[in-house]
Order: structure tokens, then sequence, then C-alpha cells
């Protein structure tokens, strides 16, 4: 069994027959969808690969300067810049796509609820929306592109911790929007997963979290690549670790399909010392609340 516990739902990109059809290509079982949050966008070819390749680097090798090139890929009027492109980052998540996708094929989708506290003073009245619905799984935030401070989270976070709900949240590259360490210490008991192997801080973000019980990264986002996957869980061990894809965003040519090859064969790959099937699955499915 494989789950992916981190697609996005952009139907311009992707249909939801499509993505069926590519998860039956590929051996997923089932999919855990997020909501559109920017205009649709592709980034393509070797110059999308190029940029990657950077940004990883200075990530990795000088984080601080590296921060400052991620966070300049958003800009203070809300769009995302991809290869000198702008596309509109939506204050407003539609959950109801993600429901209505999940009704078509509700043996192998699965839903986060995207809030934006940045924007929406009481995001948890959205989460009791849509929490209703047993299908939808978790909690999504996105401080980076949301652009706010993770404090914003703590009603959510609580609410998360109190229902057994874990929370999905994508760093920022700032003091206030990158607080890796404000939700495990504030809300012990929190099940919380860090997008993209806890980018943009990974290594200092993987040592702080490496010991914190209920605390783990996804390995999903073209933001990574094979070597530093491999470098995540050899640090953090399968135990932490979970196959995401962060589709249908990837580096290659536009086309109907998405590749749910390139990242599960990456996890294939990595030290994971016999346990696989805790980062394709188990993991997945410790988080979850009980039924």
């Amino acid at each position: 069994m494989i789950v992916d516990c981190h697609m996005h739902y952009e139907p311009a990109l992707l249909t939801v027959d499509r993505l069926i059809a590519c998860m039956d290509a590929h051996g997923i079982s089932k999919t855990a969808l997020i909501a559109a949050m920017s205009e649709p966008f592709n980034v393509e070819g070797r110059a999308g690969e190029a940029a990657g390749d950077i940004l990883r680097k200075m990530l990795v090798r000088t984080n601080r300067l590296g921060r400052i090139f991620y966070e300049g890929s958003r800009t203070s009027s809300g769009y995302f810049i991809a290869l000198g492109k702008k596309y509109r980052i939506y204050d407003w998540p539609d959950n109801s796509s993600v429901a209505d996708a999940i009704a078509k094929y509700p043996d192998r989708l699965l839903g986060w609820i995207f809030i934006n506290p940045g924007v929406d003073s009481d995001p948890v009245t959205e989460i009791e929306k849509w929490s209703a619905n047993p299908a939808m799984i978790g909690v999504k935030a996105h401080p980076f592109w949301h652009d706010y401070a993770i404090e914003k989270l703590d009603t959510a976070a609580a609410w998360c911790r109190d229902n057994g709900y874990p929370l999905l949240v994508h760093l920022g590259g700032k003091r206030d929007s990158g607080d890796f360490r404000r939700l495990p210490e504030r809300y012990p008991g929190l099940k919380l997963l860090y997008a993209h192997a806890g980018i943009p801080y990974f290594k200092e973000l993987w040592s702080y979290i490496r010991y914190k019980e209920n605390v783990y990264v996804d390995l999903s986002s073209p933001y990574l690549d094979e070597e530093l996957v491999a470098k995540a869980v050899e640090f953090l061990g399968p135990e932490k670790c979970l196959y995401g894809t962060d589709g249908p965003y990837q580096v290659r040519p536009r086309g109907p399909d998405y590749d749910y090859g390139l990242i599960k064969g990456w996890v294939e790959n990595a030290p994971l010392r016999g346990g696989h099937d805790q980062v394709f699955f188990e993991n997945f499915q410790s988080i979850l609340k009980p039924s």
C-alpha cells in the first residue's frame, strides 16, 4: 500500500479522472488532496531544474542566504514568482473543490482542510465546517505564501490537538512565519507534519524534531531531490518521514499526466533500513484520527 499524503487538487493541470489514472499507473492506493492555492503553474524544463538546484544548495550550505532567496519567490502583493512569471496566490482556498473530488472517488481520495488565518480571524469555523466530512483527515496551513506568523495558527493547533487531527504546515523563511518550535512546544500531543522535508530549514529543523514525539516531515515537492530525500531519511529515520508528491506541480514539460513515480523512486532508493512501509503508509495511518 502507498499513500500520497500531499497532492494539490488543480483540475486545470490534472483532472480528477486523470489523477486516478496516474495513481493506478504507479501503484498509489490513496491520495490526500489539498485545495489549489494559486493560479495554475508548471515549472518546466532545464530552467526550472536549475532554479531548484540553486535553491536547494543555498538552503543546505548557506541557509540564511538561502531563506532570503526562498522568500523572494513570493511578492508582498500576493503573487508567487516562477521563472520570471507571476501567479496570483488565493487568499481563500476552495475546500469544496476537494470535497467534490472525494465524492467522485471516495475509496481513493482523502482531503486536507486548507485554512488561512492571515485573512480569516476564525479559522476554527472553517475547520469545523469541513471536519464533519470523515474524508477530511487534517488541516493544512501555508504561512509562507499566505505570509503570516506561526502564532496565528494557535487556535487551529489547539483544535487539532484536542480533536486528534494532524496539522500540515509549509513554513516561511522569516522569524515569525518559520518558527518551527512554537507549535510543538505550546501544544504537546499535536500531530504536526512539516511539508517538503521542513523547507526552508532542513537540517536545523531535523535536529530539533529528531526526538520530538508526533512531529514529522513529508518528502514531497520539486523543492527536493533524491539526494536531499536520502539525507532526510538517513538523519531522521523512516519513522519520521511520509511519502508525498506536491503534485501536480513538477519540473517537466506540460502534459496531461503526473509522474507519481519520480519521488516514489527517491523513497525506494533511500537508506530506509527496511522502513519503506513506514514512509509509504504506516506513518500516515498513525497520524490519522482514530475512527
